[in-house]
């Protein structure tokens, strides 16, 4: 649900709730084997922020360290990946775009990571496409 100063979402048995304290939310699908894996598909659909943009309204969440660097928070009684860690140094965290609650206005921007992208997906849009992480992010972990 998107509401004047935010938005919410959840995993898929409801056990846990979120919210974003945020009105405006920018997407990047990333193609790399890990978000693929993760997610089921073939991209991931990732919303990043700030970590104080992101509340925990109800439920908890699990860890799964993904990678040296990087990290998952799920919902330990369904699987829902809900926050994503590590993707820059900054502490920002990414929420997969899927579990946001309805259809909330999210701008796709770029695609990450195409290099590992399947062949059998083809992007059909004119957005920026990186081959691993675009210039200016500072991620903790080599490409």
């Amino acid at each position: 649900m998107t509401t004047d100063n935010g938005h919410s979402g959840g995993c898929l048995c409801g056990a846990v709730r979120f919210r974003v304290e945020r009105i405006h939310l920018t997407g990047i699908n990333c193609y790399c084997e890990m978000c693929r894996k993760a997610h089921g598909g073939a991209f991931s659909t990732h919303v990043p922020m700030r970590r104080d943009q992101f509340v925990l309204t109800s439920g908890s969440l699990a860890v799964f360290n993904s990678s040296a660097e990087g990290r998952r928070e799920y919902c330990p009684d369904c699987g829902t990946h809900v926050l994503v860690h590590g993707q820059t140094a900054d502490g920002s965290v990414a929420v997969p775009a899927g579990t946001f609650d309805g259809d909330p206005p999210i701008s796709l921007v770029s695609h990450i990571f195409v290099r590992d992208k399947v062949g059998w997906y083809e992007i059909a849009d004119d957005l920026p496409q990186f081959d691993g992480w675009p210039p200016g992010v500072v991620n903790t972990h080599p490409a």
